[in-house]
């Protein structure tokens, strides 16, 4: 038989071998199709991959959403903090403030919070600081999450604001706070006088509001957003704005001006957990864990040279993350991840940097499997080729490692990006002393 029929029998083989998965059977499979002197032998058998927990000193912090707020872990007494550094966006060409402001005043300037989701407690009372930025974030560059936003303001000046908050506004009616249409935020008054030099500005020279970057770097390079005190709540803001209100002489009326944190511009998060509260969990052999945003990610050690000692086609390898319930007690439980990315040790940083998704054969994704409280990978068949290829380049070359995701969907539902999981969420996995099954179907031409 021909080379290039027998990748067509190898290839047909594989097809009748997902249609029937099911069924453990397989020692006659195809064999009605293969010609009487060339005979397909198909085998079954199990290998044992070795997990670990491994620390996550911090992750690209690229996302539509930040983060603001303090939360102590129940289970490893470990304090995460999350703030952010946001700038706004002027759309480009529009008509920013009419000619008919009197006096060029602002009556007042807030910075707004908007989200919908929070971890935590809603009445736990939060101090948060707001600080102008005296450099900018830089087109091109990543920002990871271990930021240090002390390179971004003056440390020696007072903050421009301090808000004290609750997530849930009681401040508000309960009809509105009930009402469809509310959204909730945060609204932290700010100098009217940063408005009245908006609108200053806006006379002097029109084209410093032409686009986001114009407005970016002469009029509000952006502010730090800093959590001052408090413990037990973290905000997930879909937009923070700045908001600029001023009278129209014309009608009386008063009016605002909105820029908005978009993703047109750059945001970033810093998050940060004491790292030697997580040892423990790091070091725990009876299970690995999966910690976000940015705290534990579990590394798996395939069995390459086991696998492909007689060097057989394999045709499918299937591998299953266990999960354990939770064992503590609390409030406020952290949620499950429910996208699970299985990526080679060496692409994870790029694959991120370089807005890539997923291959099927250094990356692959799953979501979480609630029924069985369990992440399924059915078929890694390619990753197991693609890390025996890998053996001579770099000393990783049989490591994988699982990170939990959030997607990002087009108007079909079709995933257009992955990016990390900032939620708070925690699992446990089987591994650590207990190895993880992985099941390979191989075939063979004798």
């Amino acid at each position: 038989m021909s080379y290039r029929m027998k990748k067509y029998f190898a290839y047909l083989l594989t097809l009748i071998l997902c249609l029937t998965s099911c069924d453990d059977n397989t020692g006659a499979l195809g064999s009605s199709v293969i010609p009487d002197h060339d005979v397909i032998s198909v085998d079954t058998a199990t290998y044992w991959a070795t997990t670990q927990s491994i620390a996550v000193d911090s992750v690209l912090g690229k996302t539509s959403k930040v983060y603001l707020g303090r939360f102590t872990d129940p289970q490893t007494k470990s304090v995460f903090e999350a703030d952010f550094i946001a700038q706004f966006n002027c759309e480009e060409g529009g008509h920013v403030f009419p000619d008919s402001i009197p006096g060029d005043s602002a009556i007042k300037v807030e910075l707004c919070l908007f989200f919908t989701t929070y971890f935590g407690d809603p009445e736990n009372t939060m101090t948060a600081e707001i600080y102008e930025l005296t450099e900018t974030l830089q087109e091109g560059k990543r920002y990871y999450t271990n930021l240090d936003p002390t390179q971004f303001y003056n440390t020696e000046e007072k903050p421009l604001a301090t808000k004290v908050y609750t997530a849930a506004d009681y401040t508000l009616e309960d009809s509105e706070l009930n009402d469809s249409e509310h959204y909730a935020n945060v609204n932290i008054p700010l100098p009217r006088e940063i408005g009245t030099q908006m609108i200053q500005q806006y006379r002097e020279n029109k084209d410093w509001f032409a686009n986001a970057s114009n407005f970016i770097e002469n009029v509000c390079k952006g502010y730090y957003v800093k959590i001052a005190g408090g413990d037990g709540t973290v905000l997930y803001i879909d937009q923070a704005a700045l908001n600029v209100h001023f009278q129209d002489s014309k009608s009386d009326s008063i009016f605002v001006t909105q820029f908005a944190g978009t993703e047109e511009v750059l945001q970033a998060n810093r998050f940060n957990t004491q790292k030697e509260t997580l040892l423990p969990l790091i070091e725990d052999q009876s299970c690995t864990y999966l910690k976000t945003p940015a705290s534990i990610f579990t590394e798996a050690t395939l069995p390459i040279d086991e696998i492909m000692v007689n060097n057989d086609s394999i045709n499918s390898a299937k591998i299953i993350f266990d999960c354990y319930n939770d064992s503590y007690d609390t409030d406020y439980k952290f949620g499950t991840p429910q996208t699970l990315l299985m990526i080679h040790k060496d692409d994870m940083h790029t694959f991120f940097e370089k807005n890539k998704l997923t291959d099927n054969i250094s990356s692959f994704y799953t979501t979480y499997n609630g029924t069985y409280n369990r992440y399924e990978y059915s078929n890694i068949a390619r990753l197991i080729t693609y890390c025996n290829s890998k053996r001579d380049e770099s000393v990783d070359w049989n490591k994988v490692i699982l990170v939990p995701v959030s997607t990002i969907t087009d108007s079909n539902n079709s995933i257009v990006n992955f990016r990390h999981d900032f939620s708070l969420n925690s699992v446990r996995l089987v591994g650590g002393k207990d190895k993880i099954k992985i099941r390979v179907i191989t075939s063979q031409f004798n």
